[in-house]
């Protein structure tokens, strides 16, 4: 489940169209891995003002493949690519309807840029497993997606300069909970803290009236914590990030399982990464354990006992393992960290 709207998720979204559909207009993000993840396709640089890719002879036959592709397969169009270089990304628009899906087009590039390659006299496997599709579902995801390839250079750039911000840390442990957290750790020690929690029925003047006063706060030096779900606690923390404020972000379901095959590589999504690359963010993702810890289950269970009253309704125990119990003890678990 994702928090702020901007944040990308623990395992991306991979939606899988029905196996006709393959064949029809689309637009998809194909991301293709070197095996092993060597750095068989060029060297990360930066020349002064931005990251750059040095490709090898191996990255440059990729390149020229895709020129093939585009002759065997007029009814698509390559949108972005960027060559990693231990993987390789491309968008692909199918444009009218193919007489092959482009599960068959890609695994025929695959097999163009392994035969190309074996001329370079490289004669082991070059891909490490199937590639990765992300099908465009929504409106304003292909912006994302295009942004993203062509901002993946950079990233990796910045990942590298600032390692110990892009480490995941499977053992945060702070009031006696367990997190596994990413970021910033310095902000955990920040004396001046404060909570943004909004009610999903705030109305844009309460929502505008908090946000004033939080921001106020930052300025003063705050470190502002949230778990970024209502649409008022993520226009806050879309604001507060946008200003260069600190910022600890609460997550249910946020990063890769562990010992899982995304655990090695993942990287906070979208606007995120940014601010984690200049120190302002920490993502902190509690243990299943802290969600049945004591002191959360009874500040949970009194929230959703208010909640409950102030609706003039009875109040009934939910599970725990319901996400709005979740969504509540997050909140909850914000508090504790607030204040403590």
């Amino acid at each position: 489940m994702t928090n702020e709207k901007e944040h990308t998720p623990r395992n991306e979204t991979f939606t899988w169209l029905e196996p006709g559909a393959w064949r029809k207009p689309c637009i998809v993000h194909v991301t293709m891995v070197a095996n092993s993840r060597q750095a068989l396709f060029g060297k990360l640089t930066h020349d002064g003002s931005e990251a750059v890719i040095e490709k090898t002879p191996i990255g440059w036959a990729l390149i020229n493949q895709q020129r093939r592709l585009l002759e065997l397969c007029p009814e698509m169009k390559i949108l972005a690519d960027k060559v990693m270089p231990d993987h390789h990304h491309m968008v692909l628009q199918v444009q009218r309807t193919m007489p092959r899906s482009i599960r068959e087009v890609v695994r025929g590039y695959m097999q163009g840029c392994k035969a190309e390659v074996r001329k370079l006299g490289f004669i082991d496997n070059l891909y490490d497993a199937p590639p990765f599709y992300r099908v465009l579902t929504h409106k304003g995801q292909l912006h994302a997606m295009i942004e993203y390839v062509k901002a993946n250079a950079e990233r990796a750039w910045q990942r590298r300069q600032n390692p110990d911000l892009f480490k995941m840390h499977r053992r945060t442990e702070v009031c006696d909970l367990q997190f596994t957290s990413m970021g910033n750790h310095f902000l955990l020690d920040w004396p001046e803290r404060q909570l943004v929690e909004m009610s999903r029925e705030a109305s844009v003047g309460q929502i505008e009236e908090r946000l004033q006063q939080v921001l106020a706060a930052a300025h003063n030096g705050a470190v502002t914590y949230t778990a970024a779900i209502s649409n008022g606690e993520q226009q806050i923390a879309r604001t507060v990030r946008e200003q260069g404020f600190p910022l600890v972000v609460l997550l249910n379901d946020g990063f890769p399982a562990e010992g899982s095959p995304h655990e090695r590589f993942y990287k906070p999504g979208g606007v995120y990464f940014e601010a984690c690359s200049k120190g302002k963010l920490l993502l902190m993702e509690p243990d299943s354990s802290a969600f049945v810890n004591p002191v959360v289950i009874k500040a949970t269970e009194e929230a959703l006992r208010q909640k409950a009253e102030a609706k003039h309704y009875s109040y009934r125990p939910i599970p725990v393992e319901s996400q709005r119990y979740r969504f509540v003890a997050l909140n909850e678990i914000g508090r504790l960290l607030v204040n403590r």
